[in-house]
């Protein structure tokens, strides 16, 4: 008697405790709680200039809600002072609640795009990167902008002008 009365108060608390959490956390309120940076442990930017140019970025996430969320997709422009690289990431990675994760994203960058770098290496103050997160909750799925000023920027083989 007990085994089907605990069963059948678990299949009941699986349905209801997500109706409670999604009045509860608004999608406002979740986004909220996602905060974006740029690490500084990784390096942050770093823009390597050298025959293969690429430029990665170090993300870390930190969650604050009380549910685990997946990122299932990232977007991000570099712009320094123009649009200097674009990053997109589709895996899936887990957050769990009240806790932090780094990722990085990376992007080749062409010949213009490594002129404007050397051109602009001593402006550091306008450096922008804006990013686009996709998350997946047992509550909803969120989308969180954030748009992150940073001098945190490391720059490999970008001496001279071409």
């Amino acid at each position: 008697m007990f085994e089907v009365i605990r069963s059948w108060f678990v299949k009941i608390l699986v349905k209801v405790v997500p109706f409670v959490f999604r009045r509860i956390y608004s999608h406002e309120k979740l986004v909220g709680l996602i905060n974006i940076t740029i690490s500084s442990e990784n390096g942050g930017i770093v823009i390597n200039c050298s025959e293969l140019p690429n430029a990665v970025a170090w993300i870390e996430i930190t969650n604050l809600s009380p549910v685990k969320l997946k990122l299932v997709g990232v977007e991000a422009i570099l712009y320094w002072p123009g649009r200097v690289a674009e990053f997109k990431k589709m895996s899936r990675m887990e957050i769990s609640p009240h806790s932090k994760k780094s990722f990085c994203i990376e992007s080749s960058l062409n010949e213009l795009q490594v002129a404007h770098v050397r051109k602009n290496q001593n402006k550091r103050d306008n450096l922008r990167l804006y990013v686009e997160l996709s998350f997946e909750s047992s509550i909803r799925d969120i989308e969180k902008q954030e748009e992150i000023q940073t001098t945190n920027i490391r720059l490999l083989n970008c001496k001279g002008v071409d």
